[in-house]
């Protein structure tokens, strides 16, 4: 059975999209601790696939899973899952809202709840964590009034009491989640392309770039730039597109692209969710 990687300990959002990927891949979970470190296990072999999170519809690209698919390994996105976010602040029983000290999450977690914590815990510290059930756990072993930001799970697995559930500053939260291995996913018919490209800096530049998409009828679902990591100023492009590399307008598209391109990489292509 293979092994597939996921952001731990039990009871992330991650884990809940681990377990949906399982109903029909089949494998064996095994959690990690950290981003880097389950993508890395995946690079290294010591499991097959991993399952990472990529882009909150709030806080948008998890930029530490894009940065180093991009920059340090030679991964495939493979699948996309897509999973609703509500958030819960949850304490040890006996703990009440105007008890607690300090609060824990990921930071992503603490940024979806911003207003939630402005509002009823404006002058409380907040302090990042790995992951959201890491916080539980924190908040679980601790003698003190902490609380932590996580899903409805991690209060159940860590035996934890919910002060208030769904503290999102907005109700249709979610995060897109991929499923990354060293092979390719196969065509499907309805699929989706991610990859980054830089071009020159100088004008017309990315409009030369994305007008070959235009002319060719394809629809980009997403672009931004991010940091290219070299010299301030310098930016890569991040696009998802509909279709898969292998579909001829698509290929030739992307053919032509990269003779324009400093830096061109292709993150995978693999079933829309």
């Amino acid at each position: 059975m293979k092994k597939i990687g996921y952001l731990g300990p039990v009871g992330t959002f991650t884990h809940d999209a681990a377990l949906v990927y399982v109903r029909e891949a089949e494998g064996q979970l095994i959690e990690y601790d950290s981003i880097q470190e389950l993508i890395y296990a995946v690079a290294e072999g010591k499991v097959s696939q991993g399952v990472v999170p990529i882009e909150n519809a709030m806080e948008g690209t998890v930029n530490l899973t894009i940065d180093i698919l991009v920059h340090e390994v030679n991964l495939s996105i493979v699948k996309e899952l897509v999973i609703p976010i509500q958030h819960c602040l949850m304490a040890r029983k006996g703990i009440k809202t105007e008890d607690i000290t300090k609060v824990l999450s990921h930071p992503q977690a603490l940024a979806q709840c911003r207003k939630f914590l402005d509002k009823y815990l404006k002058n409380i510290k907040r302090e990042t964590t790995e992951s959201t059930a890491a916080a539980a756990v924190m908040v679980r072993d601790s003698q003190q009034s902490w609380a932590a930001i996580a899903n409805y799970r991690a209060a159940d697995i860590y035996g934890l009491n919910i002060l208030k559930e769904g503290i999102q500053d907005h109700n249709g939260n979610s995060t897109r989640f991929v499923v990354i291995a060293h092979h390719e996913a196969q065509w499907t018919g309805r699929d989706k392309t991610t990859l980054a490209f830089t071009v020159d800096h100088k004008p017309g530049s990315l409009f030369r770039a994305l007008k070959i998409f235009a002319d060719a009828s394809i629809n980009l679902t997403k672009i931004e730039s991010r940091p290219m990591r070299t010299l301030l100023g310098q930016y890569l492009f991040l696009v998802d597109l509909e279709g898969h590399k292998d579909d001829g307008v698509v290929q030739e598209a992307l053919n032509q692209l990269y003779k324009q391109c400093k830096f061109f990489k292709i993150l995978g292509s693999y079933p829309r969710f």
